[in-house]
């Protein structure tokens, strides 16, 4: 899903039980159904096919096969991720309507206009070729087909060192751009009405609420689940991302285009 060639895991077993004690079960990005839900508000998609892009352990596909009818093909570069959310649709009893598959970096493995909507939530950030990654989009979806994504943001100017310290944190290949950057990649690829949302205010308080959370109510439960070396490490990932995000450096938006007729 980029033009890399090799991909190493970065979510191991502890950022996974992490992000799913502060953003809920199936989630690796915040915001849970809700935000989700947010994301395709006024897209019709009952019995349309869905196109999950970076879908984690499956969380947000989940909510979208069972709130709006449709079927899901969710991608991923990361094995276990993909094992962990098949399993998800099993327990469900949803895995004849969400196909959950690893893919190697590069090209989409789908055919040309096989699919009505492409939807992302939170993933567009690690891809590193924009320009191919949007292309291979534009081309896997059907003529009159939707993009709906989420995901995180850059300011347009240079990383400071706080916003290298949370990269370092992070422990995340990140390749962020602006949200006007992206949407002139989307129009450069062929796709047009053309919609940006910058929702970083809302994010910013989020995050200041979930680094409260962590250092009171969740700190006996992070302990337990995680020791206190590594409860630790994530209290200082989340106080240096409210840094970034108070500075406009870290910013969340979401997007939405078509594909012409």
């Amino acid at each position: 899903m980029s033009d890399e060639t090799h991909h190493e895991d970065e979510y191991d077993d502890a950022m996974v039980t992490m992000l799913e004690l502060i953003w809920g079960e199936g989630f690796l990005s915040p915001g849970g159904p809700e935000a989700t839900l947010e994301i395709v508000r006024g897209l019709d998609l009952d019995g349309k096919s869905v196109l999950d892009i970076g879908c984690g352990i499956g969380g947000p596909a989940m909510v979208l096969v069972r709130e709006r009818g449709c079927r899901v093909i969710g991608l991923d570069v990361e094995a276990p991720l993909i094992a962990r959310a098949r399993a998800r649709a099993e327990r469900a009893g949803l895995a004849d309507r969400a196909d959950f598959r690893t893919v190697e970096p590069g090209p989409l493995p789908l055919a040309d206009a096989s699919v009505d909507v492409v939807f992302g939530k939170e993933s567009g950030a690690h891809m590193e070729d924009k320009p191919a990654f949007f292309a291979e989009t534009f081309r896997v979806l059907r003529p009159g087909g939707a993009l709906a994504v989420s995901d995180w943001m850059r300011s347009p100017e240079p990383n400071s060192r706080d916003m290298e310290y949370w990269f370092e944190m992070e422990g995340l290949t990140y390749h962020m751009e602006t949200l006007d950057n992206t949407a002139a990649l989307l129009r450069a690829c062929g796709f047009t009405a053309v919609e940006t949302t910058d929702t970083s205010a809302l994010y910013r308080a989020q995050a200041r609420d979930e680094h409260e959370r962590m250092r009171g109510p969740l700190r006996v439960r992070m302990g337990a689940l995680l020791g206190p070396e590594k409860r630790a490490h994530f209290i200082e990932d989340w106080r240096a991302m409210a840094v970034v995000l108070d500075k406009g450096e870290l910013r969340t938006g979401r997007l939405r285009a078509r594909k012409p007729d």
